[in-house]
């Protein structure tokens, strides 16, 4: 089996996506995520991630929209 990795953009899609869905500021969602407010930023200027950094994001998206599933 291949599994294939999001790449930098496809991330970077991914949480902007989750900010326009939960009223998040990128600067917000970078020191929540990864403990860096200008990490979103980072990344719009062709920063990119560890494969640690993608799973702390993925995780930390997962566990903040638990909550508001719940809660609807």
């Amino acid at each position: 089996m291949v599994t294939t990795l999001p790449s930098d953009a496809d991330m970077l899609a991914k949480i902007e996506a989750f900010c326009d869905r939960h009223g998040m500021s990128p600067t917000t969602f970078g020191r929540k995520a990864v403990g860096d407010g200008n990490f979103v930023t980072g990344l719009r200027g062709k920063r990119s991630m560890t494969l640690r950094t993608g799973k702390r994001i993925v995780d930390f998206m997962a566990r903040y929209e638990a909550p508001h599933r719940e809660a609807r």
